[in-house]
């Protein structure tokens, strides 16, 4: 009995093997398989983006031409690390209030030394005379009091230059003191003749400034532009409210900039760099609210690749994942891809539909 039943159960087995045979020569594969192989278009059931598309594109070379699609070779680019600051252009007339008030002030000591220098003369000269008994007293005590009223004067002048600069050293530091109050400098000059304007850096809290950043970018607010160049004169002794962290003063040119004006700014921290590529903006295009690049993967295919963390560089993305350089990206026609790529993903039922 028990081998009878033993037998039953061989032969059941060996039937369930005939059957998955049968299965996989009939060309059945695994569920899996067969979607890896299908582009990812709503007849998958999957109509999310995904950092690559799964197929290429194919277009032939004829095509290309009349489409007038072109393309360009992604650049290899070093990016410094950098830190990000924000700045503005500084209002001078402040400045060039004190160094009014100090020239006046100057004006005055050179007035009451003057004053005083004839009192001494005088003094002495009466001062003998008295001693020689040719005057009466009464002309040295005049003399005296006279002198001691130049010399208050001169007191007091020298104590007005000194509280101007006091006031200067407050308001712009040693530095500016110097080379906008005290003398005439050629900075002092760029200013007034508005070929250089004086910007202020206002760095993020507990952040400093790197030793050797003598030169800084600087780019009015929202400007996708090359940076133009600051650069550094000295710290700026109050701190900004809104960052509450280092500030400084720089000197730029007053190419496109104007008093005023917000700032962005970026200063290099090392010599260390960030590899990448430079893929011109040109090459963008948006799909699904995110960013793409058609790469070129053969002479008549391309596929879509999705741009991740970005910065840009006036007309260029600087991208350092995802690409690499001599990549051929489709700089211009690559909308035209995106709607050639979307027709063909566009399941036949639904063609029908709109028909």
């Amino acid at each position: 009995m028990k081998n009878k039943r033993l037998i039953s159960i061989l032969i059941s087995g060996l039937a369930l093997v005939l059957s998955v045979a049968s299965a996989d020569e009939d060309g059945n594969q695994p569920t899996a398989t067969l979607q890896s192989k299908q582009p990812l278009t709503k007849e998958t059931g999957s109509s999310k983006p995904t950092e690559q598309t799964g197929f290429p594109l194919v277009l032939s070379p004829d095509r290309q031409r009349k489409s007038g699609l072109k393309t360009k070779t992604l650049a290899a680019f070093s990016l410094h690390t950098e830190l990000l600051a924000y700045g503005r252009v500084i209002d001078i007339r402040p400045l060039l209030d004190l160094r009014s008030r100090h020239r006046s002030a100057q004006s005055e000591l050179a007035i009451a030394e003057a004053a005083l220098r004839v009192a001494r003369k005088n003094h002495e000269r009466l001062e003998k005379l008295h001693r020689a008994s040719i005057i009466a007293t009464r002309e040295l005590i005049q003399a005296e009091s006279q002198l001691a009223s130049d010399q208050a004067r001169q007191k007091a002048a020298v104590r007005h230059i000194r509280e101007v600069r006091e006031e200067a050293l407050q308001a712009w530091g040693e530095t500016l003191c110097k080379l906008a109050v005290e003398t005439e400098s050629r900075l002092l000059q760029n200013l007034l003749n508005h070929s250089s304007v004086l910007v202020l850096i206002a760095l993020p809290a507990n952040q400093t400034i790197p030793v050797k950043a003598h030169t800084i970018g600087i780019a009015p607010t929202g400007e996708k532009g090359k940076p133009r160049s600051a650069h550094l004169l000295s710290p700026a002794p109050k701190t900004e409210e809104a960052t509450q962290g280092e500030t400084w003063f720089f000197e730029a040119s007053s190419n496109g900039l104007r008093t005023g004006m917000r700032l962005d700014a970026s200063i290099p921290l090392s010599s260390q760099s960030t590899q990448g590529v430079l893929i011109p903006s040109s090459a963008i295009v948006w799909h699904e609210g995110r960013p793409w690049v058609f790469v070129r993967t053969g002479v008549d295919r391309f596929a879509r690749h999705l741009v991740g963390e970005h910065r840009e560089l006036g007309e260029d993305w600087f991208v350092n994942d995802g690409f690499a350089r001599d990549e051929v990206a489709v700089v211009v026609g690559a909308q035209m891809l995106l709607s050639e790529e979307q027709r063909h993903n566009t399941p036949k039922g639904d063609a029908s539909n709109d028909d």
